[in-house]
């Protein structure tokens, strides 16, 4: 006997409606993905289209972490293939127009979720009503479905992000650069056009005392770096700076009554790590496994199945970046660090959590 058709729709607002309502502002343009996103994309039969987008790859990540010096960690060597520098915004739309077109795409925002006897009625900001089987919330850390249930993720840090893009002179060097400073750490890449993204990482807390929301008090932190101040020395122009959560987060409940969080929606990784995007699309292939399995199958245990490789995926990752974090042994006293430290072994700058 053959499987029931699924039929797929992918409730999202377009572009245009998006940035007339604000959307995408919540996130800077400039981001790394690793040398994993390749084998995910592959998977998807997304990479040919991937590389036709123009993305740039980046072959080394300059880090200064636990020493006051700078390491170069290449990766021409690697068998993934390089890192990718990519316009967050121009992926996370490529990405979704690719999805979209294995599925129906509804131009609208949900306003109201409701349980039925065999699945979900969706009420949207359009007027219609849709029925669903099966809903998968993939609205990342806004967790605009998962939270109206009453399912609320856990914060397990306060990080967040003082991000900035500024117009630079001269040549700018391509690679990625992260230095770790007295209280937290900063990156900085390249963008277009004479382009760059800064980022000034910790937590909330120290970022109100900082003053991190304004010019003056993130060009104080700033200051306070070595190698990437000298990228700033180049700024000609400097948009005022805006405070981006970026803590990681993790929901309890990740799968319930024909329901999942996907992506960040289900557990949001720290940008030290490197992985978010490359983790948010594997949950969401895992997710879609979980789902048809699920519905195609009548395996009832699918879902919980899902959750718990959540779960596995969470623990492992934490674990991690602890260690990572507990390698940094220049400001023991400051509460950035201190928050952070925890018995764990040394870790190599140049084999940080950015390249795995």
């Amino acid at each position: 006997m053959c499987a029931p058709e699924l039929r797929v729709a992918v409730i999202a607002p377009s572009e245009r409606r998006g940035q007339s309502e604000g959307r995408g502002q919540g996130r800077g343009r400039g981001e790394v993905l690793s040398p994993l996103v390749q084998p995910v994309l592959r998977q998807l039969g997304l990479w040919p289209t991937f590389l036709a987008q123009g993305f740039a790859p980046s072959h080394r990540t300059l880090t200064s972490w636990d020493q006051a010096g700078l390491t170069s960690s290449e990766l021409l060597l690697e068998a993934r293939g390089p890192s990718w520098r990519v316009d967050r915004r121009a992926f996370d739309g490529w990405l979704t127009a690719a999805g979209c077109r294995a599925a129906e795409r509804v131009d609208a925002k949900v306003c109201h979720l409701a349980r039925e006897a065999d699945g979900w009625s969706v009420v949207c900001d359009d007027g219609n009503s849709h029925s669903a089987r099966l809903i998968i919330d993939a609205t990342g850390r806004a967790r605009a479905l998962a939270d109206r249930q009453g399912s609320r993720a856990k914060a397990q840090d306060r990080l967040i992000a003082a991000y900035a893009e500024a117009t630079t002179s001269g040549p700018a060097a391509p690679e990625l650069l992260v230095e770790a400073f007295e209280d937290g750490w900063w990156y900085t890449m390249a963008l277009d056009q004479g382009r760059r993204a800064f980022a000034c990482m910790t937590d909330a807390d120290l970022a109100r005392g900082l003053r991190l929301n304004t010019p003056d008090g993130w060009r104080r932190a700033l200051a306070r770096t070595q190698f990437v101040s000298a990228l700033a020395s180049k700024i000609i122009r400097l948009e005022p700076p805006r405070l981006i959560p970026a803590g990681s987060r993790y929901a309890a409940t990740t799968a319930g009554f024909h329901f999942l969080c996907a992506g960040d929606a289900a557990s949001a990784f720290d940008p030290i790590s490197g992985h978010g995007v490359v983790k948010a699309m594997r949950s969401g292939v895992f997710a879609a496994y979980a789902a048809s399995d699920c519905l195609a199958r009548g395996d009832a245990a699918a879902l919980d199945r899902y959750g718990a490789w959540v779960a596995r995926e969470a623990a492992a990752y934490a674990t991690t970046l602890s260690e990572h974090y507990g390698s940094v042994s220049r400001w023991p006293e400051r509460p950035f660090w201190r928050r952070r430290r925890a018995d764990a072994p040394s870790r190599n700058p140049s084999s940080s959590l950015l390249e795995q």
